[in-house]
């Protein structure tokens, strides 16, 4: 279930957000009515987010009861946090179908930060929304001791995602239980409230689009399938 955080800036319910998938990760997403969190280690695309700054390390560590506040967050902070990563704009873009497709067989979900939290309301655990903020490498950092700004800042190159994440958080014990979290982990989702609109890939055929549109109504889930605008 969502749950709002006062250090989280969670976009308003009517903000119109996509998610771009390949047809496995789509197919997954309606068989199983469950949308995938993948483990915060797992993500490679900025290999520095999950970290507290190297200049902020120093500092932290003088008081803190581990000592290694990198160590800290590089081995055990994004071992426990699971993200679905979505895109905060009005339209499908360019920059988006080139990264996350092969630009033919892939699907982009339109939906809104309303029906994202309506279509999570029976999951288990708490769920967390946040935009994320994209920043100077090079300028000045404060880092405020919560943890989900780790997850909620990325250097300023990736700009062009426009990220909205999706973020949740395992328990463990030990670090025995932490090594044994899965990769990924899928949460109770309504497809039906999450999914408004279905957009195929720029290069996507008739063949493909009557794919989609047969798996659709297998599972009786009427919804509109697009051809991309690109």
């Amino acid at each position: 279930m969502y749950k709002e955080h006062p250090e989280i800036k969670t976009p308003n319910r009517e903000t119109v957000i996509w998610r771009y998938l390949d047809l496995w990760k789509f197919l997954d997403l309606l068989d199983s009515n469950k949308l995938y969190l993948s483990r915060a280690d797992k993500f490679e695309d900025d290999v520095f987010e999950g970290r507290v700054p190297k200049r902020e390390v120093s500092e932290l560590e003088k008081n803190h009861p581990l000592k290694r506040v990198d160590n800290f967050s590089e081995r055990t902070l994004k071992k426990c946090h699971y993200i679905s990563s979505w895109s905060k704009e009005e339209n499908e873009t360019y920059p988006l179908w080139k990264v996350y497709s092969d630009y033919r067989s892939a699907i982009a979900i339109k939906s809104t930060i309303g029906s994202l939290i309506d279509s999570i309301e029976h999951s288990e655990g708490d769920q967390y929304i946040g935009l994320v903020k994209y920043i100077n490498p090079k300028a000045p950092y404060f880092f405020k001791g919560n943890m989900f700004q780790l997850f909620l800042e990325k250097r300023e190159y990736f700009k062009f995602e426009n990220e909205v994440r999706l973020i949740t958080i395992l328990d463990y014990k030990n670090t025995e239980e932490l090594l044994l979290l899965p990769e990924g982990i899928r949460i109770k989702t309504n497809i039906n409230t999450l999914i408004e609109e279905i957009y195929l890939a720029p290069k996507a055929n008739q063949n493909f689009k009557s794919l989609i549109e047969l798996k659709l109504k297998s599972i009786d889930l009427m919804k509109k399938v697009n051809y991309s605008d690109i």
